[in-house]
């Protein structure tokens, strides 16, 4: 049956026809990563004001980092009301494999970024001046933005109890 029989002009067949066939090429939806430049810290925390909030750097090549990825998407999901930013510490030409990566977590409400160019040591700087590179680094800011740095692995029962801790409610 053509698409005049059916009353369709053919420019609408020709408009649906791509636009179908996408539809089951790309399942996930790519997160849209946020470019992080030695600024951007300064954007999170204004934007977590009086709240506490996690920022995690990781890279597509390090391989502990994705073991921090999971655990933190697994106490997200118990600790909704603290904000995870999940930082790529991969350069611009990387940012589409990071996004095809991280499509394929169940990130939830964490909002992924990527470093803004290739020159990292002056985004590191602006984060940290200590901060050397050492990958998985994350930074936890409590409500009063007191921050405690960590290189290396998470260990699950020390965030758990600094999860609980900084969201208890104050009376």
């Amino acid at each position: 049956m053509k698409c005049s029989q059916l009353g369709w002009p053919r420019w609408i067949a020709l408009l649906l026809v791509p636009v179908l066939a996408g539809l089951g090429a790309n399942p996930a939806p790519r997160p849209l990563l946020k470019p992080f430049d030695a600024r951007s810290l300064a954007e999170i925390r204004q934007a977590n004001q009086g709240r506490p909030f996690v920022v995690a750097f990781w890279s597509l090549h390090c391989a502990p980092c994705k073991d921090d990825i999971m655990l933190l998407t697994a106490v997200h999901a118990r600790y909704p009301q603290v904000a995870i930013a999940l930082v790529a510490a991969d350069g611009p030409n990387e940012h589409p494999e990071v996004a095809r990566y991280l499509a394929q977590q169940r990130l939830g409400r964490i909002e992924p970024w990527a470093f803004a160019d290739d020159f990292t040591e002056r985004i590191r700087f602006g984060v940290d001046p200590e901060w050397r590179g050492e990958l998985p680094r994350t930074y936890l800011f409590d409500a009063e933005h007191q921050v405690t740095g960590h290189s290396g692995v998470l260990e699950a029962a020390a965030l758990e109890a600094w999860l609980s801790r900084v969201t208890r409610r104050r009376p």
